[in-house]
């Protein structure tokens, strides 16, 4: 193909997913100030220590430094070039802590599948049958088999080991966006007993069959509920079938 013509596919792309990302943006102000009303209620503006996994462009650094700037925040993002983006932007805030790696069940190395919208790069093997993924490959407009762009092995680590590591004595929040691999991350969190409780873990849930490893959310409530951890609430996102769901233990449950 010319490399004219290339060139040209290559700019349209771009433009055609910075829109996409433009308007996602817009119908997620809503869900935004839900989330900030429900953090307001339970956690009464205490400063805050967070972990955000899949910190991707920082979209959930800034949300919560505006939600309380003086939290402190552990974020992980596997994806080169985003870690690249977030150090710069970020380089000399020191309430801010990121870490290039990936968060799963096993201290080990995984393979990352880099979308070409990076929102949804993942750690799961996508589902080439699934209705949704040709739907979501038809806005994108590439075909669903060109979709993940590129592939390389990250290290991975477990929360259990982070915290332990870090000899974190407390965790405010824990955020949970990976895109199929939030079962994993929670899997990796409960595997020591030493580790402080965290007060509430906040992660993402769609209801498709985009990945071929397709947890439900029973799986992941039945997890939570067996260490000690019950939903206090969920909030729909302002697009799509999928929802943030809220969970923590007993003694916040009267608070919500």
């Amino acid at each position: 193909m010319n490399i004219v013509i290339q060139n040209l596919i290559s700019m349209l792309q771009k433009i055609r997913i910075f829109i996409i990302r433009w308007t996602l943006a817009q119908f997620e102000l809503l869900f935004e100030r839900k989330v900030s009303l429900l953090y307001n209620k339970i956690l009464k503006n205490e400063i805050l220590l967070i972990i955000d996994i899949g910190a991707n462009r920082g979209q959930t650094i800034e949300f919560f430094h505006k939600l309380n700037p003086k939290s402190y925040l552990y974020s992980f993002e596997p994806n080169p070039k985003l870690f690249e983006t977030l150090e710069k932007k970020y380089k000399s805030n020191k309430s801010i802590s990121l870490i290039q790696k990936g968060v799963s069940n096993k201290i080990e190395t995984k393979i990352f599948y880099e979308n070409v919208f990076d929102e949804t790069s993942t750690f799961e093997v996508l589902n080439m049958d699934s209705q949704y993924l040709k739907k979501k490959s038809l806005i994108l407009g590439v075909k669903p088999e060109d979709i993940v762009k590129d592939s390389y092995p990250v290290e991975v680590t477990t929360l259990s080991h982070f915290i332990e590591t870090k000899g974190l004595q407390k965790v405010d929040i824990l955020k949970i966006d990976t895109e199929g691999h939030e079962f994993e991350c929670l899997e990796g969190l409960f595997q020591s007993t030493n580790s402080p409780r965290v007060k509430v873990i906040q992660f993402e849930m769609h209801f498709d069959d985009m990945y071929l490893k397709n947890r439900s959310y029973d799986d992941i409530k039945d997890l939570l509920n067996l260490n000690g951890y019950y939903e206090i609430k969920r909030i729909k996102h302002g697009f799509g079938d999928f929802y943030d769901y809220f969970y923590a233990q007993d003694n916040i449950l009267q608070e919500t």
